[in-house]
């Protein structure tokens, strides 16, 4: 690899351009030979990125503080990242560990920053909280080992006329300074790399990253206009060098790195991992937690603790206006409730009684932490008036239980379709599994009889509720609508 290098020195001597082994292009020969021969090294490395341009950066981190082990013997590559704006001050940490061909990546302080971000009208939840900790994330297609620029690659790519143009004695060192049109992608590519995890990692938190704003520019500019200089020097096995990078019209990029031989022990790898499928899953129910507190706060949702214990399944039923019907719930066979004089039909998702005045709808979900949480998703839909051919909306406060396993809310509006119509949403997680029972029951309310009224107080007599209050409250909601 670093055979061209000797064969220019040897070149420049045999045209007497240098008169000895002394001679810069030798010591650059030889910075880079060493340094690459090193086993096992640690590194510390100080970037900063300064734009010229108004180029939107977003949440674009600027500065970084870098340290580190490679080693070959161990086949550990292991890195701590600081980021912090131009100032110094800190915006979050990243650390790495790579081992046999896959990366660990902790991520959590990136993404609380990005949510932080995406979510700073309502205040983020703890992404640490929904994790559980500050888990890594096992990454099998992200190679952290090209996080700082490689020199020794550099320097043996550049043609002869390029080391004797650009190549100077410098106080303590050398420095070579190369036009960009010389540089390949992959050079670019490794002076942003640390900013590039910004991107990399970042954009699997959703919409809060955009996409790469520094590299993109780089590749499609004038490179002949770029500039890189690389100041060098070595004292033994420990070696410094410093690049800044010059695009004019859009920034300067800096990268001092410091490189000292060690002699590395194996590390213990991380304990804490999530894979790619459970971290996605949960960055997935970490958003739709936050848009339905987003949407709780815009709808000013209150939440009463009042409710009693519900029993949504199983009811010995002693009246002819009910019957049992059985459905699958986590695994198990349960028996609900529907209507008798009635088109009850069964999906593999979902039970539906269906009658002129009102539907029972029975769907088993996922549960979660607290019933409330999973009972809003589904009234947040009718709340979403854009998405409804409805006017005059009136709704109940969310009613729970102690412990906050159960929930219950109505909401009546003037359906354009059906007439004036009341929706009850009850749900309730189930005992000895790991999911909940979704209950909905609309009412129109025109096509409601007597005896579609006594259906609808034992159905909620066996579960636990006061049907006909809400179906009150919705006449009287009614009225009101009709007096304005």
């Amino acid at each position: 690899m670093y055979k061209r290098i000797g064969l220019l020195c040897l070149f420049f001597l045999t045209l007497g351009l240098f008169t000895a082994c002394s001679s810069p292009a030798r010591q650059l020969d030889n910075f880079a030979q060493q340094l690459s021969a090193l086993e096992a090294y640690t590194f510390s490395a100080v970037g900063e990125i300064t734009f010229e341009s108004d180029t939107d950066t977003g949440a674009l981190p600027l500065r970084y503080v870098m340290e580190g082990v490679r080693s070959s013997v161990t086949g550990q590559f292991i890195a701590d990242i600081h980021y912090t704006d131009p100032a110094g001050r800190h915006l979050y940490d990243m650390s790495l560990f790579a081992e046999g061909g896959m990366t660990h990546v902790r991520f959590v302080p990136l993404f609380q920053r990005l949510m932080d971000i995406e979510y700073a009208e309502h205040g983020a939840a703890s992404v640490s909280e929904a994790f559980g900790g500050s888990p890594y994330l096992a990454h099998p297609t992200l190679d952290v080992t090209t996080l700082l620029a490689d020199l020794p690659a550099l320097v043996s790519g550049l043609d002869a006329a390029v080391i004797r143009d650009g190549l100077v004695s410098d106080e303590g060192g050398y420095t070579l300074r190369i036009s960009g049109e010389h540089l390949d992608d992959a050079t670019f590519a490794g002076l942003t790399r640390p900013f590039g995890l910004f991107f990399e990692v970042g954009a699997l938190a959703g919409d809060a990253v955009g996409p790469n704003t520094v590299l993109p520019p780089l590749l499609a500019g004038d490179r002949a206009r770029y500039t890189l200089e690389l100041t060098f020097s070595q004292d033994g096995l420990d070696f410094h060098s410093h690049l800044t990078l010059t695009v004019p019209g859009l920034l300067t990029l800096t990268a001092d790195v410091r490189y000292s031989a060690v002699n590395a022990a194996p590390v213990a790898p991380p304990t804490y991992i999530v894979d790619m499928d459970a971290f996605l899953y949960t960055v997935a129910a970490y958003h739709a937690d936050m848009e339905i507190a987003r949407l709780i706060d815009d709808y000013e949702l209150e939440f009463i603790v009042d409710l009693p214990e519900l029993h949504m399944v199983n009811h010995d039923l002693s009246t002819n206006l009910l019957e049992n019907f059985e459905m699958e719930i986590g695994g198990k066979p349960f028996e609900v409730s529907v209507m008798s004089n009635a088109v009850t039909t069964a999906s593999e998702v979902a039970v539906y009684s269906v009658s002129s005045a009102m539907t029972v709808f029975y769907m088993p979900l996922d549960a979660r932490a607290l019933a409330s949480d999973a009972l809003i998703s589904f009234i947040l839909i009718d709340l979403d008036v854009e998405d409804l051919y409805a006017e005059n909306f009136t709704r109940t406060d969310v009613h729970i239980n102690a412990h906050n396993t159960a929930a219950v809310k109505a909401l009546h509006f003037d359906d354009l379709l059906v007439g004036p119509a009341l929706h009850i949403y009850v749900l309730q997680n189930i005992e000895g599994t790991d999911q909940a029972l979704f209950l909905r029951v609309v009412v129109i309310l025109d096509n409601m009889t007597t005896p579609g009224r006594q259906v609808l107080e034992r159905l909620g007599f066996y579960i636990g509720l006061e049907f006909l209050d809400y179906l009150d409250w919705a006449a009287e909601a009614e009225a009101d609508t009709e007096d304005e």
